[in-house]
């Protein structure tokens, strides 16, 4: 089965901690409630805050973030730095609302084979954030874009229906704010390995 990607436009005007091979950044969205993924290009990238509380946590963050200048949602997040990508949780509420990974370009040859299956799994976990019966297509689409598209930093979102109806535009900004921080703290964890 022909599974059509989304096409994309590189993001523009990123911090110079990302390297260089990293700023080609494609951003695919799964959008639990609708069934369909989307294009996420984020117009502005204030990481700041969120990074800085990254860079105070080597490989794992667990705590509150929220979007500046938005309607006061705080997102309780919880993200990891492993071997071949990131990967955060975000719960509003007590809920799982979102999820996020960051596969970027430099850790391509890192990762793992099977990396479509475990990031799926690790959704199914979170009870309500995926429907089983997308557990295929979300594997299919996601097996198919790491296998194609080799040399661009990726990131695949998952949104589910927030409890708040306010909550979903303000959850989109802030994940898309988290990808860009959570690269700039890979590439930086990185870089503080390698000296």
């Amino acid at each position: 089965m022909a599974i059509p990607l989304l096409t994309h436009q590189p993001v523009r005007k990123l911090n110079s901690s990302i390297a260089a091979g990293d700023a080609d950044i494609q951003i695919h969205g799964w959008d639990s409630t609708g069934w369909f993924w989307h294009d996420i290009m984020p117009e502005s990238h204030e990481t700041a805050v969120v990074l800085r509380r990254l860079n105070k946590a080597p490989a794992a963050f667990q705590g509150t973030c929220r979007v500046l200048g938005t309607p006061l949602f705080e997102f309780q997040t919880t993200a990891y730095d492993l071997t071949d990508a990131g990967l955060a949780i975000v719960h509003l509420d007590g809920a799982p609302i979102g999820a996020l990974t960051v596969l970027p370009a430099h850790r391509r040859p890192r990762l793992r084979n099977e990396f479509a299956f475990g990031f799926v799994a690790h959704l199914s976990f979170l009870d309500g954030l995926i429907n089983a019966e997308s557990e295929l297509t979300i594997h299919d689409y996601v097996d198919h874009l790491v296998r194609t598209e080799q040399t661009s930093t990726l990131v695949i979102t998952v949104e589910t229906a927030c409890p708040q109806p306010d909550a979903s535009i303000v959850l989109s900004t802030y994940l898309e704010n988290l990808s860009i921080a959570m690269l700039q703290w890979l590439c930086a964890n990185d870089t503080t390995a390698e000296s």
